[in-house]
């Protein structure tokens, strides 16, 4: 059964040729949730990630994300409850592990290395910053 579609978080784009270009973003991040099967391809991100494009280009598809037996299920956990601690560990050890192999094997450059450290350090405060939620909620 359908649930009323809150709206969304952010206004849509005003100019029709962002929101063709945000609806085409959604389209990608969709099209690649069958590969987060795969090891290592996260579904969260994906999923996420489409519905924010979405909730700024297309009121419709934002509503059948949400509305979704699959995808409505992780968006209304983000956004209504949080992330378990779990799922935070888990993605700052993968973030921190994708950032210092990409620091220590990619790059030679200092402020390279300066700059993932930077976003390291802002990827930790944001994933621990969002609200925290016990595994058996939803």
């Amino acid at each position: 059964m359908a649930q009323p579609v809150e709206a969304p978080a952010r206004r849509k784009a005003r100019s029709p040729i962002t929101r063709a270009i945000l609806f085409v973003f959604g389209l990608i991040c969709l099209a690649l949730v069958p590969l987060s099967y795969l090891p290592g391809i996260p579904t969260f991100d994906l999923v996420l990630l489409a519905a924010f494009f979405f909730s700024m280009s297309s009121d419709r598809m934002y509503g059948w994300m949400v509305n979704h037996r699959y995808f409505g299920k992780i968006i209304r956990g983000y956004r209504d409850h949080g992330l378990t601690m779990r799922m935070k560990w888990f993605a700052a050890a993968a973030m921190s592990a994708s950032l210092a192999l990409s620091a220590v094997f990619l790059t030679d450059i200092w402020w390279v290395r300066a700059t993932l450290v930077g976003v390291w350090v802002y990827a930790l405060w944001f994933i621990f910053s969002r609200p925290t939620r016990h595994p058996d909620t939803l």
